[in-house]
C-alpha cells in the first residue's frame, strides 16, 4: 500500500520529476510482492531493508534513462507565435551588427537577422519575413523575390 501511495504521489503530484519517490514506490511494491509470495519474511526490518536496498538499485538503474528524458533542446528563439510570417520593408541597412528598430502594434521591436542569415547585409527597401520571436526582437530573414513579378517589370 505504501508503495502504491508513493507512486500515485510521484505521478500525480510531481509528474515523474523526482527519481526518489519513483524508485522507493516501485521498490516497496516489489518488496510487498516478495513478502506476499513468501520469499522475504514479514518483519518490519526485512521490509524496510528490502525497500531501501531495492530503491538504491532502482535509482542506479533508472538514473541514466530519467536524466536523458529530461534533456530539452533549447531553441535560440520562439518559432511558435502569431508574429511568424509578418513582413517588413527595411528603412535602413540590416546586418548582424545593426538591428533595425520598428514599431508594431504600438510596441518597439528590433529586427535581427536569424542565425541562418547571419552573414547577410540587407539594404533599405528590402523586404524581410519574421521567422522567430524573442523578447523585443523579431528574427528575420530576407524574403525571396518573386521571379514572375520581376520579369513583369
Amino acid at each position: 500500500m505504501v508503495g502504491m501511495i508513493l507512486l500515485i504521489i510521484e505521478i500525480w503530484l510531481f509528474g515523474l520529476s523526482t527519481i526518489i519517490l519513483l524508485a522507493l514506490g516501485l521498490s516497496a511494491v516489489f518488496t510487498g510482492g516478495l513478502v506476499w509470495v513468501g520469499v522475504l519474511s514479514e518483519t518490519v526490518t526485512t521490509v524496510v531493508a528490502g525497500s531501501g536496498i531495492g530503491a538504491g538499485i532502482l535509482t542506479l538503474l533508472l538514473w541514466g534513462p530519467m536524466k536523458r528524458s529530461q534533456v530539452v533542446t533549447k531553441r535560440d528563439y520562439n518559432i511558435h507565435s502569431d508574429f511568424i510570417g509578418l513582413e517588413f520593408t527595411l528603412d535602413s541597412m540590416l546586418d548582424i551588427q545593426n538591428p533595425v528598430p520598428v514599431k508594431y502594434s504600438g510596441v518597439g521591436w528590433k529586427l535581427v537577422l536569424s542565425n541562418k542569415h547571419r552573414d547577410a547585409v540587407l539594404e533599405p527597401g528590402d523586404t524581410v519575413k519574421v521567422v522567430g520571436v524573442d523578447v523585443g526582437k523579431f528574427f528575420v530573414e530576407p524574403k525571396p523575390q518573386d521571379s514572375a513579378a520581376e520579369t513583369a517589370k
